[in-house]
């Protein structure tokens, strides 16, 4: 049998700090009870925007599933209200909140969160706060070290040999956060970053999860003979977490449009199972 299509998506703008937020509502398929819900919390900068087109097609494919999907395009973000250079870790933190809320509303069902690259990681932390209202906790290669990630975003202005537009061309990644200690923002690879947004994310710990709120951690790999990443283990050994391991392409980080169908796939069946389970099916 055919699968059901899923029915456009709804644009609309959650109201919050600011001005809006552009949202982009997958709602479950027609004459199918609703499960649940997810909000989608996307990567930094251009991962982000690479990553857009599989965060779509998961969407669709949990939509069809009867699971009810809000992407977000956090402050400062994508088409949402604010420049990023304005940004600030609390301030995401709250939107995720407020995505939670509207959905909760929308669905009357139990709601979770999916988080990619330090999108996880935002995830993590407001499932910390926000435990007893979430249901499940989708993480797909969330960062092990922050600190490191940022520190290989930095070394894009090196590598381009711009330094700072208001300062002096840094030569080193401790050069370029001492400009940003001083005040002075910094564009890198087209993004324009303000210090205390670069403080928080690394100041960032992937901190263990809640307990009791179910976790499925899906960990990308070009070869799944191979060991994960020493950083990944390390997490996992913390979290006592066995990740997923699924084969397929870094899609955030190519410049072409990349998809992975078998990480949709695994995440549908275990976004269903749970929440099958959460209503005693």
């Amino acid at each position: 049998m055919k699968p059901l299509a899923a029915a456009p998506p709804l644009p609309f703008y959650l109201s919050a700090a600011h001005g809006g937020r552009l949202c982009l509502y997958h709602a479950p398929t027609a004459h199918r009870p609703c499960l649940g819900g997810l909000v989608y919390v996307a990567p930094f900068a251009e991962e982000m925007n690479r990553s857009r087109r599989m965060a779509a097609l998961q969407a669709q494919a949990l939509a069809r599933q009867g699971v009810g999907v809000l992407l977000i395009d956090l402050y400062g973000c994508g088409d949402s209200a604010g420049e990023l250079a304005e940004a600030s870790w609390a301030v995401w933190r709250d939107d995720i909140g407020l995505a939670i809320d509207w959905l909760q509303q929308r669905t009357h069902a139990p709601v979770g969160l999916w988080g990619l690259r330090l999108g996880a990681l935002l995830a993590l932390e407001v499932a910390r706060l926000r435990a007893a209202d979430l249901g499940l906790l989708l993480l797909w290669n969330p960062l092990a070290d922050a600190q490191a990630y940022m520190t290989q975003f930095l070394r894009l202005q090196l590598a381009a040999g711009m330094g700072s537009a208001s300062g002096p061309a840094a030569n080193s990644v401790a050069a370029l956060r001492a400009q940003l200690q001083q005040g002075q923002l910094l564009e890198v690879g087209g993004y324009e970053l303000n210090g205390a947004l670069v403080a928080s994310i690394d100041g960032l710990q992937a901190t263990a999860p809640p307990p009791g709120l179910p976790l499925h951690w899906l960990e990308l790999v070009r070869d799944p003979a191979l060991p994960l990443a020493p950083g990944s283990a390390r997490l996992a050994q913390a979290w006592s977490v066995k990740p997923q391991t699924v084969t397929g392409p870094a899609f955030w980080s190519t410049p072409e449009v990349t998809t992975c169908p078998a990480l949709i796939a695994a995440s549908c069946a275990w976004v269903r199972t749970t929440l099958e389970h959460a209503h005693g099916l």
